[in-house]
């Protein structure tokens, strides 16, 4: 069966773009609607019931537009509120941390792993109890790192205010003799080159955009959801500030989109 409805994809802000710029290269005949909630980023030090609130809203915008599954590009909504509301909308929603199952599954030599996000994603500790299901004896160390996502919508990705921040959040990871961190947050691949220049080289860092975009073709193939189209369409709405986030798009999408409509919700 042939489904050419878009998929959507929403975020607290730019990060998400992260996890569509995976989307888009890993399967070049769907279309996309992206809803980016710049009036309320960061997520990471909201409380369960706001993200809930703003969660759902979203997802009844997204619904206008017959999307025909969301992907979750948000690893705080992933972590805190996505098992409640999976029941209360009839289309497939896919998070960015469940796709570490088969990441792990796929690379079964890791012993030490750490996880940086947000407040709200590393006290929940969903990563932890995924990587725990899969192997108990792996040792996890789990940093909140709150500042990353404003320095980077603020475009400071490159100011040495980045590094001197991330300096100081990853400084006790640096004695671990971690195999992998994993980018706990879709802002974080933004700030991919300063984290690697702190950390040991032997340190692999996954980001949850690429392997939540291999599970989503996955899950499209396995369930009959593909589209035929030839050209790829992608709309993007944000709560705030539409010129200042299609400015900053190109660096996370590597070209600008073209348009951005504010949207309220």
């Amino acid at each position: 069966m042939i489904n050419n409805k878009p998929i959507g994809i929403f975020d607290s802000g730019l990060g998400g773009l992260t996890v569509l710029k995976a989307l888009s290269k890993e399967l070049p005949n769907e279309s996309f609607i992206f809803f980016g909630d710049t009036a309320h980023v960061p997520y990471g030090n909201k409380s369960k019931e706001n993200i809930k609130i703003f969660s759902l809203a979203i997802i009844k915008f997204l619904l206008n537009y017959s999307v025909k599954m969301i992907v979750v590009a948000c690893n705080t909504v992933s972590a805190v509120a996505l098992s409640d509301i999976q029941k209360t909308i009839n289309i497939p929603i896919i998070g960015v941390i469940s796709p570490l199952k088969s990441y792990l599954k796929a690379h079964s030599r890791y012993k030490k792993i750490g996880i940086i996000g947000t407040e709200n994603t590393i006290h929940s500790k969903a990563y932890s109890k995924i990587i725990h299901d899969y192997n108990s004896k792996i040792e996890i160390y789990s940093l909140a790192c709150p500042l990353f996502v404003p320095i980077i919508e603020e475009g400071l990705e490159n100011h040495k205010i980045a590094y001197i921040v991330a300096e100081k959040y990853l400084q006790p990871l640096l004695n671990k003799k971690l195999n992998l961190l994993i980018l706990g947050c879709t802002h974080y691949p933004i700030i991919y080159k300063t984290i690697k220049s702190i950390l040991p080289n032997k340190t692999i860092i996954i980001d949850s955009a690429i392997i939540t975009a291999i599970e989503v073709k996955k899950y499209i193939n396995n369930n009959n959801l593909s589209s035929e189209d030839q050209k790829q369409n992608i709309q993007a709405f944000v709560s705030d500030k539409p010129k200042q986030f299609k400015k900053n798009s190109a660096k996370f999408l590597g070209n600008q989109i073209s348009a951005v409509q504010k949207a309220d919700i």
